[in-house]
């Protein structure tokens, strides 16, 4: 896979937290719960207000990112809509997120898809959660 032409724009980090492998069990409760581990990816992402017709229900005081991943270009399937984890820029504190939209409207695949993934790198929308 190629570099993306969007490599020397990248404002951010971002990381995701994904399923890991096995279980874990709280010392406290007894509980048990899926273990889970972090995806990091380098991003070039612009802030804007969220826009209530565009996502209906969701509070308009928050912050929409919308951009690329970078590095690596293609996200893990293990990530889609409603995945959280925290955005930083720069040396700034971390921000938790939660995806509302990935990837293009025609996927990542397919003629079209795969060359703007190789090119640019894969499309996302975050909802910072301040």
């Amino acid at each position: 896979m190629a570099t993306s032409a969007l490599q020397s724009l990248a404002n951010a980090t971002v990381a995701f937290e994904i399923a890991g492998a096995g279980v874990v069990t709280d010392p406290e409760t007894g509980n048990v719960y899926a273990a889970k581990s972090q995806v990091s990816y380098t991003a070039f992402l612009k802030a804007t207000n969220v826009d209530p017709a565009l996502f209906p229900g969701v509070d308009a005081n928050g912050i929409v990112y919308e951009g690329y991943v970078i590095n690596p270009q293609t996200l893990s399937p293990k990530i889609g809509i409603g995945s959280t984890g925290t955005l930083t820029f720069g040396s700034g504190q971390p921000v938790g997120f939660e995806m509302v939209r990935s990837r293009l409207g025609y996927g990542d695949t397919g003629v079209l898809g795969s060359i703007l993934t190789d090119v640019l790198g894969t499309k996302i929308t975050l909802l910072a959660k301040e």
